[in-house]
């Protein structure tokens, strides 16, 4: 689920405008990203202690930037799931 900046309709309503301009090739994925950025805010994402200690000893990361990848690839889901229905 999207989750908008301050539950406003009009971040919504930017938004799925600028999604669809984008869908379209009328805007760049660079200006796409910009409205994520004003738009939508991020979803949280609460992880078990072991999954942290996974990534850690795997692929030396922290936390924090666990957090920022699933983030995003959660992001892109969403996305891509708005697209298809």
């Amino acid at each position: 689920m999207t989750q908008f900046k301050n539950n406003s309709p009009i971040f919504e309503a930017a938004y799925e405008t600028a999604s669809d301009l984008h869908s379209i090739g009328l805007m760049t994925d660079e200006r796409m990203n910009e409205f994520k950025e004003s738009c939508l805010e991020p979803i949280p994402v609460n992880l078990d202690a072991d999954v942290f200690d996974y990534f850690n000893k795997k692929c030396d990361f922290n936390a924090e930037k666990l957090r920022v990848v699933i983030n995003e690839l959660l992001r892109k889901d969403i996305e891509i799931t708005q697209i298809v229905s």
